[in-house]
Parts: structure tokens; C-alpha cells; sequence
């Protein structure tokens, strides 16, 4: 049996896409780069929002004359709309695609790419979001055991992985469930030797509250990138209530003062949700209030979509040009924040990680706050050295290798 997977959306899907892989193959099947090569193909899809559903099926429909299995949320979430389109729908996860295959799940190499590997630490949420789906589709949370991650880390290493990204819908929820929060995993994580770092996917405010000094101390490690992706999603209490995200947004800027306070060159990242049922102008204008006090420099922006069966979708919703008008001038200030802090760093010298190649001739680094500096040079993924900065854009700064 050779297999094609087709992956979107989140590194969750692409850790499962790992597992599916690691099942073919260790059933006796083999994994094809080319879709036209396979007897099956699998597309693990998304749908976190309606303009997604839509490009899957677009991304479905192209494959008409194939054996087309879907999985993912979207093939949890809205099989209905698949229908005629695919063999048949998977419930997220490599299990259920190891069931329609007829194999069994194995154990086998975490997904690396280049000298970047994607590790899963949990799957589902603690949260009850009235506008999420994938939290309906992808079920309560339910935390890897701590064995388990080390030893899918320590392999990465061994494969040669530079850079580690813990993932899933929620890290900071992790052990939640099982009592060893993610102070602890990372405790036993920093034990394993090697020049490499780690990133910390998204963490909701309401997971890390309790734990947000021991986050500190975390996110001071030298092996971990000072980067944490905490999305708000509003700057409005009235709008957070109705998105049940408990919190204020005063709980949040204090949490996000205490990291910067005790993590020096922290970066933030944050989520915004603009055009949320009844988002008046004031609550837009609180939202922008949030970004200019707590400057994220990177945003995640997305307009209101409603999802089916989400309490969400059954509120009062607003016009495409209202939410257009908002997301972009989020946008632009977003921007003028970035833009202000790359070209501050303008003549700054760090020391960098080469994460990826770039453009011909180039590399693509990363200091360590995760910022992201691109190098007028071919270097070796992997390779640590110091690069002056001598440019900046909005999202990028420039860098010159320094000679030792």
C-alpha cells in the first residue's frame, strides 16, 4: 500500500500526520512524496474557521479520481460537507486513519524538519471557548505521559534536531490531568544534554495562571527560547465573558507584566479575534488599547467565522466590512509595534540559531527570544554563531555573521 498525506492547519495536525506515518510504515506500507504515486491519499484537515472548511474542499476536490480518506477536525467537525468527496471521514488523530487502513499505530520517529522537530505533549483542551470547534472535535485533555515525551524528545536529538517544539491545543494545560504541570515535564526535559532549544507552543492565560512563576523560571533556562504565545483574543471584559475565556483583560496584562518582569527580552505572542458577535466600537477600541500596552510582536489575527454546533454560532453576527475595517487596523498598529522594535535592534549582536535555509543564498536563524533574523548566507541548519544586525524589517531582522 503506498500512502500520500496532505497536511493543514495547526503543528497538531502535523504531529499526527508523524503518527499516521510512523503506522503506515511500520505495518509494511510505504509513504509516496508524490500524490499521482499513492493508492491512498490522506488529507488531514482543519477547520478552525469557515474560510478553512472551504479551502479544504477545494484542496479534496483536486484528488476526484482518488481513494481520498479525510481526517482532522474538519472530517470530525463537518463530514456532511465531505460527502461524495472522500472515501470516508477520520476522526482527528493517527488511530482512527490506522483503523480505515486496516494497520495498527506504532511507534516510530518523531516528525523532523530539517533540524526542527515537532513534539505532541497533549491532545484536547481544558477550555470551554463558546466559539472553538476543534475543542469539540478533538475532545478533553488528556496529557502524554511524561516517559514518554522525554524519550520522543531524546530522539529528536539523536536525529540530529537543533530545535524542539513542544505542541499541542494547549500546552499550558498540560498534566492538568494528571498532576505533573508543565514546570515539571520541562524540568525533566532541560535534564537531556545538547545544544538545541526549545519552543512552547500556545498557552491560555486561564492554564498558566497558577503556574506563571514557575513559567518564569522556565522561560529563563538558557535551553529555552524566550518566547510565549498567550493569546487574549479581546480587549473587552464584556467580550471575553461571551467567548467564556475566564479572565479579564487586566488578569492578563498583569500576567504578561509579571513574565516580562522576570524574563528580561521576553517576546510576546498573542491571538486577536476581531468582529466577535456584538463587538461594539468601544470593545474594538479596548482591543487596540491591549495591543498598544502589551506590544506583542507577533499576532495572530482572525475575523469571526461561526462553527457549526459552537454556542457561538448561534449570537447575532456582524458585516464582513466591519470585521475587514477592524482586522485591518489591528493589523497596521500591530505593524507600527514590530517595525519600531526591529529597527531598534538595528547594530545589536546576538547569537543566533540557524533554523531552516532560506532563499538561494540565504539562511533563516533564530535568536533567543525567537526573533527571526535572516543571514545573507548559505549556513548549515544547525549551525550557532553571532550575527550583527544591520537591517530590519516588519516581521525580520538582518543579520551579518561576525568573524571570531
Amino acid at each position: 500500500m503506498k500512502v500520500y498525506i496532505e497536511t493543514y492547519g495547526c503543528t497538531a495536525n502535523q504531529g499526527d500526520s508523524q503518527e499516521m506515518r510512523n503506522a503506515i510504515i511500520g505495518s509494511g506500507g510505504t509513504m509516496v512524496e508524490r500524490p499521482e504515486e499513492a493508492d491512498v491519499i490522506v488529507v488531514n484537515t482543519c477547520a478552525v474557521t469557515e474560510f478553512t472548511s472551504r479551502g479544504m474542499l477545494k484542496a479534496i476536490r483536486k484528488y476526484k479520481d482518488k481513494r481520498v480518506i479525510a481526517a482532522g477536525c474538519m472530517a470530525a467537525a463537518q463530514p456532511y460537507l465531505l460527502e461524495g468527496h472522500v472515501e470516508c471521514a477520520a476522526a482527528p488523530g493517527a488511530e482512527a486513519v490506522a483503523d480505515l487502513l486496516g494497520i495498527r499505530p506504532a511507534e516510530g520517529a518523531p516528525l523532523l524538519k530539517g533540524r526542527t522537530a515537532i513534539v505532541p505533549i497533549a491532545r484536547g483542551c481544558a477550555g470551554h471557548c463558546s466559539y472553538c470547534i476543534v475543542r469539540l472535535v478533538r475532545g478533553p485533555l488528556c496529557s502524554v505521559p511524561p516517559p514518554a515525551v522525554v524519550a520522543s524528545v531524546k530522539k529528536a536529538l539523536d536525529m540530529g534536531a537543533k530545535e524542539i517544539f513542544l505542541t499541542a491545543q494547549d500546552t499550558g494545560a498540560y498534566g492538568m490531568d494528571t498532576g505533573m504541570r508543565l514546570p515539571g515535564l520541562m524540568r525533566k526535559i532541560l535534564k537531556l544534554e545538547g545544544d538545541h532549544r526549545i519552543r512552547l507552543g500556545m498557552m491560555n492565560p486561564f492554564s498558566i495562571a497558577a503556574i506563571i512563576d514557575d513559567m518564569a523560571d522556565v522561560f529563563n533556562h538558557p535551553g529555552v527560547y524566550r518566547f510565549a504565545h498567550i493569546p487574549v483574543q479581546s480587549g473587552s471584559d464584556r467580550i471575553l465573558g461571551l467567548m467564556d475565556r475566564p479572565y479579564t483583560e487586566g488578569q492578563y496584562s498583569d500576567m504578561v507584566k509579571r513574565l516580562k518582569e522576570c524574563v528580561p527580552g521576553l517576546t510576546l505572542s498573542t491571538d486577536y479575534i476581531v468582529g466577535f458577535p456584538t463587538e461594539s466600537d468601544g470593545d474594538f477600541a479596548l482591543t487596540m488599547e491591549d495591543l498598544r500596552r502589551n506590544a506583542p510582536l507577533k499576532v495572530n489575527i482572525t475575523r469571526f467565522s461561526p462553527r457549526p454546533v459552537t454556542p457561538a454560532a448561534a449570537m447575532e453576527g456582524m458585516s464582513f466590512r466591519i470585521k475587514k475595517e477592524r482586522s485591518r487596523a489591528l493589523t497596521r498598529l500591530h505593524h507600527e509595534v514590530t517595525s519600531a522594535y526591529m529597527r531598534s535592534a538595528v547594530g545589536r549582536r546576538l547569537s543566533v540559531l540557524v533554523t531552516e535555509e532560506g532563499k538561494p543564498g540565504t539562511a533563516v536563524a533564530r535568536d533567543d527570544s525567537y526573533h527571526m533574523v535572516v543571514i545573507p548566507r548559505a549556513i548549515r541548519p544547525g549551525t550557532r554563531l553571532d550575527v550583527k544586525i544591520c537591517g530590519a524589517s516588519t516581521t525580520y531582522m538582518a543579520g551579518e555573521p561576525i568573524d571570531k
